[in-house]
């Protein structure tokens, strides 16, 4: 039996949507929703780096309390580690949705093309660039746009595994001569990734990784070339990266330090195909305190290199294998 609701006209009003049939025209301001839409994209590109950089919160409580430690000290570790993890996914979801605003944003501009700076829009049309499947498509949006955000996430499920994914499962490791190795291995759908190493005695080492689609085709060819040095004081190793075409794709430089045995210092940078530095960092540790501090820089939209991040690491404690982040 239903209940009696002695407001059935107040709840019919306030629970009622008429704006949700259309309603008057939206004044747009293309300019605006464009430069909107641009500096979203910006933002969720900057949550989406700096995120990396919390991946110490989730590692350090992980290698400081592994063995044979107190119950106390496991849950301490386990609270913490889940605390980073939900940090992580809700950073995550943040780019996602910050993206996904700009995105619709974009879309409603598109929809009008090069109009004039202030066009009309129906409210239809911002509910179709929020996904609403029951919108209709805006008269003026170009073809080659509108896909939703869950339409992309359906489209690159059906894309093979990266590279270095862990789907891959490997099926073969041969041997083709004394310096050449093959790797064959097979994707969750019918892909093929096949790995080719080339080790020169006192030479730079090759490794050409090539994934095939389900239906037998390139999808992609990059090659890598690593050779290792010494200068000094210093080993330096740079890994150079190639496109299909044989164009530069990139190139990774590690600089490690040494006094004796010891590794006092470390530097990585990253530079792109054209040999301009887009990250670096730079690792070091103070003689005297032994504290560790790492410094991460990006190039920004300017082309300058600016500093990001900035972690500094204790001296271990007595009795303890691993240190203390502050």
């Amino acid at each position: 039996m239903a209940a009696d609701n002695p407001y059935a006209e107040q709840t019919a009003k306030n629970a009622s949507t008429p704006w949700l049939a259309g309603g008057p025209a939206v004044d747009v301001d293309l300019d605006g929703l464009r430069a909107y839409a641009s500096s979203l994209a910006s933002q969720q590109a900057d949550i989406a780096s700096r995120a990396a950089y919390l991946r110490p919160l989730g590692e350090i409580p992980e290698q400081a309390f592994t063995g044979e430690v107190l119950g106390e000290a496991d849950a301490v570790r386990a609270r913490l580690v889940a605390n980073a993890g939900e940090l992580t996914v809700y950073l995550q979801k943040l780019a996602e949705s910050v993206g996904n605003i700009g995105s619709a944003a974009r879309t409603v501009a598109d929809s009008y093309g090069a109009g004039d700076a202030v066009s009309a829009a129906s409210l239809n049309d911002v509910l179709f660039a929020y996904g609403d499947p029951n919108a209709p498509r805006p008269d003026g949006l170009p073809a080659g746009v509108g896909a939703t955000y869950r339409d992309q996430q359906s489209a690159l499920a059906t894309l093979p595994p990266a590279a270095d994914s862990r789907d891959w499962t490997v099926t073969a490791d041969t041997p083709l001569s004394a310096y050449q190795t093959m790797q064959t291995a097979t994707g969750p759908n019918g892909e093929r990734r096949e790995v080719m190493t080339f080790t020169p005695p006192g030479g730079a080492t090759t490794v050409t990784t090539t994934i095939f689609g389900s239906n037998g085709e390139t999808v992609s060819s990059v090659t890598t070339r690593t050779s290792t040095r010494v200068d000094g004081g210093a080993e330096i190793t740079v890994r150079e990266s190639f496109g299909a075409d044989g164009k530069p794709a990139g190139t990774t430089e590690t600089r490690t330090e040494f006094d004796g045995d010891r590794v006092v210092g470390q530097s990585t940078e990253v530079r792109d195909g054209n040999g301009e530095t887009v990250h670096r960092t730079v690792e070091s540790t103070d003689p005297a305190t032994r504290e560790q501090v790492q410094v991460v820089s990006e190039r920004n939209e300017k082309g300058e290199l600016v500093e990001k991040n900035r972690i500094v690491t204790g001296i271990a404690t007595s009795g303890a294998r691993h240190r203390a982040i502050g």
